[in-house]
């Protein structure tokens, strides 16, 4: 899995800049990248991204070093995994209105013993088994996956201090 250079920005402080996309288009992932955006929001909710369109889109993203962040129709496991799978670096899950959904959230994106998310550690952004034991990857994939919570509604609002 490639370091989030977005999460690590984060977590100094640093403003981050990004733009969000609702249609599949890898080569305008790749300009907003050579533009030097922080990060993509790869839409699902509101466009045409799927799970079988979205791999391209987070190869291209890498590619030219801005963070792929998928913005998933719901807050399900099967839903949030299988875009983690391709190679998304994180999540932003929306209409999170209670502090149980928060946890659902990161639960459904962290592996054991941080969260439940199903095993597969050979996938893609763990180099297909070929870069290391799934210990190693486990940990790095916590370590390195994004989760962001939107808190769309008024509930999210009243309930913040819980959350």
């Amino acid at each position: 899995m490639q370091e989030n250079t977005l999460k690590q920005k984060l977590e100094q402080g640093k403003a981050v800049f990004g733009v969000m996309i609702t249609f599949p288009s890898a080569p305008v992932i790749e300009m907003l990248g050579y533009l030097g955006f922080d990060w993509v929001l790869i839409d699902n909710e509101h466009g045409s991204i799927t799970v079988e369109n979205s791999e391209d889109l987070v190869r291209a993203a890498e590619f030219t070093g801005i963070a792929p962040i998928i913005r998933p129709v719901s807050n399900k496991p099967e839903i949030i995994a299988p875009f983690l799978d391709r190679g998304a670096w994180g999540v932003q899950v929306p209409h999170v209105n209670t502090a149980e959904e928060a946890r659902a959230a990161v639960d459904a994106v962290k592996y054991y013993p941080e969260g439940h998310r199903g095993i597969f550690s050979r996938s893609r952004p763990a180099g297909y088994g070929f870069s290391g034991n799934t210990g190693d990857y486990v940990a790095e994939a916590n370590r390195n996956t994004l989760v962001c919570l939107m808190l769309e509604e008024v509930e999210a609002i009243e309930n913040l201090k819980d959350m």
